[in-house]
């Protein structure tokens, strides 16, 4: 045997033993009298993430060992451009981010309270489970960041308090960690003592979810990133098992990094490749032609009839995603016209949601009533699909346009709620009450681009059953400013985040950020109970309570919820979901192509 392929059968032995060593070791969150710690034993999988495909980890390892040097390929419509773990990262940057490039003290997952795991710690305490006033973590030595440089406890401090200032009040409050307030560098307990290599993390306030809410805070090198933010955006150092090798205007390259120290989370592919292909026609050819392995999100009008095409079924897999990601109404329930129950329902079925998802945003969105994610990601069956035509009723869960004839039924509801409430229409149609003219402000940032056609379509609707709603719009600063004051009757917002969202500090009574001043003792009591939870099975019947209340209560008015198609090639041996995208380090190819046979007529609706 030549002694590379001997060098080469020595690294796969090598590579195995330390896979084997590391699963015989895995860290186990175990609760204690002490609190809460990581302890070394065996573990199950701990991942919650919703998986399809038909090997297991160890078989996508296997099978891109048969093809090592193939990168995987994944096509969005846009690329991200921002790779800041410190600032506010877009859902594709912070799914590379968290899957790839960047570590924290620990790593969210779905199964069970404290619903993380190990990543850059070894070790975690809490003082107390449920009611989390300290968190202290031990950090071990040899842990390198991408540019070779060793991991110090320097930058875990760093980047730990970055988050304290005062700038990054707002940031802190939204990922649940409004009570989060001191860093310190410490020598560890009594029994884990190792000088200067502990860190604790101080909370002003007992928080159930301080482990899980801390994930959000990945660990970076203060020298690369220190007054050198903006430069750091676009090269991106962390300690993840892969490192961004090329930003360029048409896709992103990240590369297996060596140097990583687990064995377990070692990337199976040596590169994996995010590409920017905004045509939809260009997008399913790329598909077609095994030039992609992922089509992130099929354009609309090729839905459904590029999926009923020949030779999808036997060689793609197909799913509805649908991101925790909201366009809403956010109603002020303390003052004013909007703290009236029935007003409230009437001007939220007065609102267009049919107009605006067909005219807007052109795709049907997910029918949904508060900004909760109760859908995982639903695998279309193609073969019901096979040889569907356009204007023919959609099948195998596809969702439908709304139809408009639902709008002008929400608006007849709406004027003859206001009438039952003595808001009786006047001269030219408008409304007046006991106290004048019904008269809303729909507070909103004044973006020029799909925010703006909302708005507008929204207070004409308005204006139609009579309500008069003058054309207003602020900074987005200002706008923070009027929320936070309460001085609102109904504000436009965005809502993004995780399928698990701990909305306590949003819609509790007792909430840092509860700008809608709802007080509601169910509410209340859902939302203590998601925190309270200890497994997956609570945690969902929780979250069900909690997106009952919030519509009961009329809270927000979801606007818009996106949901597409998502492809991929089943080369792909491994896919699982995190936040309804595919999680990106444990995807693997098995080798060889696929035969799509003669299918030169494969997209007809791409011509």
């Amino acid at each position: 045997m030549p002694a590379r392929q001997r060098e080469r059968a020595r690294r796969r032995r090598q590579r195995a033993r330390a896979v084997a060593s590391a699963t015989l070791g895995a860290l186990l969150l175990a609760g204690s009298l002490g609190g809460l710690a990581w302890v070394g034993a065996a573990q199950a999988p701990t991942s919650g993430a919703r998986e399809r495909g038909p090997s297991s980890r160890e078989q996508a390892l296997s099978a891109a060992d048969i093809s090592p040097l193939e990168p995987i390929v994944i096509a969005l419509p846009q690329l991200p451009r921002k790779f800041d773990p410190l600032d506010e990262m877009e859902p594709w940057a912070e799914r590379i981010a968290d899957d790839l490039i960047f570590e924290g003290l620990v790593r969210r997952t779905s199964d069970r309270y404290p619903w993380v795991e190990p990543a850059i710690a070894d070790r975690c305490e809490v003082d107390r489970e449920l009611a989390v006033l300290t968190i202290s973590c031990h950090i071990p030595t040899g842990i390198r960041f991408h540019d070779g440089s060793e991991l110090s406890m320097t930058d875990v401090e760093y980047s730990l308090r970055y988050w304290l200032h005062e700038h990054r009040s707002d940031a802190l409050q939204r990922r649940g960690l409004a009570n989060y307030e001191r860093v310190e560098i410490v020598d560890g307990p009594a029994e884990g003592r190792d000088r200067g290599r502990w860190v604790k993390l101080r909370f002003n306030k007992p928080e159930p979810l301080a482990l899980e809410a801390i994930s959000a805070i990945k660990i970076v090198p203060i020298a690369a990133h220190s007054r050198r933010a903006s430069q750091f955006t676009r090269a991106p150092i962390g300690t993840g098992p892969m490192r961004l090798t090329s930003l360029e205007t048409d896709r992103i390259v990240l590369e297996r990094f060596d140097d990583y120290r687990d064995p377990r989370r070692q990337s199976p592919t040596r590169k994996l490749v995010v590409r920017a292909i905004n045509d939809g026609a260009a997008a399913l050819t790329a598909l077609r032609r095994g030039d992609i392995h992922l089509l992130a999100q099929v354009a609309p009008h090729h839905v459904p009839v590029e999926l009923g095409r020949p030779g999808m079924s036997a060689r793609l897999y197909a799913w509805l995603v649908s991101p925790a990601s909201y366009d809403v109404l956010l109603w002020n329930l303390r003052k004013g016209v909007s703290a009236n129950p029935g007003v409230r329902a009437a001007l939220h079925d007065a609102v267009p949601y049919a107009a605006i998802a067909r005219q807007i945003y052109d795709a049907p969105g997910l029918p949904t009533q508060a900004p909760v994610d109760l859908h995982e990601p639903a695998p279309i069956d193609l073969e019901l699909l096979a040889g569907i035509r356009i204007g023919e009723p959609l099948r195998a869960g596809l969702l439908p346009r709304p139809p408009l004839e639902a709008d002008r039924r929400g608006s007849e509801r709406a004027a003859a709620g206001l009438d039952a409430l003595g808001f009786r229409a006047r001269a030219k149609g408008m409304r007046r009450g006991p106290g004048g003219p019904l008269r809303v402000i729909l507070a909103w940032d004044g973006d020029e681009g799909r925010a703006s056609s909302i708005g507008t379509a929204i207070r004409r609707a308005w204006q139609m059953i009579g309500v008069s709603s003058p054309d207003t719009s602020t900074s987005w600063r200002y706008l923070l400013s009027v929320l936070s004051r309460g001085d609102f009757r109904v504000a436009m917002l965005h809502f993004g985040g995780h399928s698990d969202e701990d909305l306590f500090h949003m819609f509790h009574s007792r909430g840092a950020l509860n700008v809608a001043g709802v007080a509601d003792e169910q509410l209340d009591a859902a939302l203590d109970d998601y925190r309270a939870a200890l497994d997956r099975r609570a945690r969902d019947l929780a979250k069900v309570h909690i997106a009952e209340r919030l519509a009961e209560l009329r809270v927000v008015s979801v606007l818009y919820a996106p949901a597409h198609v998502m492809l991929s090639s089943r080369r792909l041996t491994q896919i699982e979901f995190v936040d309804d995208l595919p999680r990106l380090d444990t995807l693997a190819l098995t080798s060889g192509a696929l035969d799509w046979g003669n299918n030169g007529g494969f997209c007809v609706t791409c011509e």
